[in-house]
């Protein structure tokens, strides 16, 4: 197995420490799923959110597991192969071919267990036994 390539939570909160901290929150509280889900991923950090990709499997598309952005007054969660993901609640929206996303504006609103699944199942994904 591949060891941890996740940054220091220091590192992380020096890189978010512009934005606000209710959405610094909702995606710490990601970041804390992915490192559950799939302990060996890979961390990008920018100024505006966070990148996981499972760099056994390729880039962040390929080997992606999900992007998290901080907007104005939510946080975007995006899954570069989301299209390909079970979603039976239908939470995942988008028009590009295969990105889908979902706003979270708020911790206590925000789905949990099912952001987990959709998580879980990225980090699953394997992108080269889709059909496009």
């Amino acid at each position: 197995m591949t060891q941890s390539r996740f940054h220091s939570f220091s590192d992380v909160e020096s890189a978010l420490r512009f934005q606000p901290q209710d959405l610094v929150d909702l995606v710490l509280e990601i970041r804390s799923i992915v490192a559950r889900v799939n302990p060996s991923a890979t961390e990008r950090l920018h100024s505006r959110g966070l990148t996981f990709y499972d760099a056994d499997k390729g880039g962040t598309i390929t080997g992606g597991i999900c992007f998290v952005d901080i907007h104005d007054d939510h946080v975007r969660l995006r899954f570069g192969l989301g299209a390909f993901l079970e979603d039976p609640r239908s939470l995942l929206t988008g028009d590009r071919r295969y990105m889908r996303h979902m706003d979270i504006s708020s911790f206590d609103d925000a789905p949990w267990t099912d952001i987990e699944a959709l998580i879980q199942a990225s980090a699953n994904l394997d992108s080269s036994k889709l059909n496009s």
